[in-house]
C-alpha cells in the first residue's frame, strides 16, 4: 500500500489543482488571523480569538476537498489507473486505503500551509491575545483533525464508487454546499432556541410581524445537527467550545463512510 501512497502524492504534486488549492490556502489563513486581530483591537478580548487563526479551515475546507478530490482522485476511473492497480496485483482494499490516506496528507499539508500564512504575527499575537485554555485547544484541535478526516472519507467514497468524473464533481461540490448551508441554519436554530431572538413572520392578513423568541432549551435533533454537521463543528472550535460528542461524530462519520465505501468499492464492477 506505501508504493500506491507514493504514486498519489508523486502526481499530487503535480497537479495545478493541488497547487492552486494550497496557493488558496494563504490568503485563507492570514484573513482569518486579520480578522482575529480586528476583533482584539476593537475591543474583543476573549481566549477564543485564538479559534480563527488556529481552526478556521474547518469552514470552507469541505469545498476545498471536493474540488481537489473529484478532479485528482476522480480521474482513477476514466484514466484505467484502478483497473491498472488491480491487474498488477493491488488488492481493493489496498487501493481504497491508499487512496484514503493519500487524500488525508493532502489535507494536512492544506493545514499546514494555512497556518503558516499567519506565523509572522505569531509573535505579536503571543504578547497580546489573552492565553487559550490548553485543554480547550487540544480538544479543539482533535476534533479538526477528526473533522478533516470525516470530510476526506466522504470525499473518497464517492471517488471510488462515482465513475464518471463530470457527475462526481458536481455531486461531491453540491454536497458540500449543502452541509455548509446546513450547518449555518441547524446554528442560527440552536442559538435562536437557546439565546432567545428575533423573527420575522406573516400575519393572517400578510403583513410582516417580528417575534421575539425567549431563551430556552434546544432540541434534541437541533442540538443532534448542531454537534454533528461540519460546519456547525467549524463554527465552535473557532470559539474553543468542542465537546467530546463533536469529536466522536466526526470520528463516526469516517469510520462508517470508511467501512460503507469499502463494501461498496468491493463490489464495484471497474472497467
Amino acid at each position: 500500500m506505501g508504493s500506491l501512497i507514493r504514486s498519489h502524492l508523486a502526481r499530487m504534486r503535480k497537479s495545478p489543482v493541488y497547487w492552486l488549492a494550497l496557493v488558496v490556502m494563504l490568503p485563507y489563513g492570514l484573513g482569518l488571523c486579520n480578522s482575529a486581530i480586528g476583533d482584539f483591537q476593537s475591543g474583543v478580548v476573549s481566549a477564543g480569538l485564538w479559534g480563527q487563526p488556529l481552526f478556521g479551515l474547518g469552514l470552507m475546507i469541505g469545498i476545498i476537498l471536493a474540488v481537489v478530490c473529484s478532479l485528482f482522485f476522480g480521474t482513477e476511473h476514466a484514466d484505467g489507473a484502478i483497473r491498472n492497480k488491480l491487474i498488477a496485483g493491488h488488492g481493493r482494499a489496498s487501493i481504497y486505503l491508499a487512496t484514503l490516506a493519500a487524500s488525508l496528507l493532502a489535507a494536512l499539508a492544506l493545514y499546514l500551509i494555512f497556518l503558516l500564512s499567519w506565523l509572522p504575527r505569531l509573535g505579536w499575537m503571543l504578547r497580546n491575545f489573552p492565553a487559550p485554555e490548553p485543554g480547550k485547544l487540544a480538544l479543539c484541535l482533535a476534533g479538526t483533525a477528526l473533522l478533516l478526516a470525516g470530510y476526506c472519507s466522504l470525499c473518497v467514497m464517492l471517488c471510488m464508487l462515482v465513475h464518471r468524473r463530470s457527475v462526481l464533481a458536481v455531486v461531491l461540490i453540491l454536497l458540500m454546499v449543502f452541509l455548509f448551508f446546513a450547518g449555518i441554519q441547524a446554528q442560527d436554530a440552536y442559538e435562536t432556541a437557546t439565546h432567545g431572538g428575533m423573527q420575522m413572520m406573516l400575519d393572517g392578513a400578510g403583513q410582516q410581524q417580528w417575534v421575539f423568541h425567549e431563551p430556552g432549551a434546544a432540541g434534541a435533533l437541533t442540538v443532534f445537527f448542531y454537534d454533528a454537521l461540519p460546519v456547525c463543528q467549524a463554527y465552535r472550535y473557532m470559539e474553543l467550545d468542542a465537546t467530546p460528542a463533536m469529536l466522536a461524530y466526526s470520528a463516526g462519520l469516517a469510520v462508517l463512510t470508511t467501512a460503507l465505501g469499502l463494501a461498496l468499492f468491493k463490489r464495484k464492477d471497474i472497467r
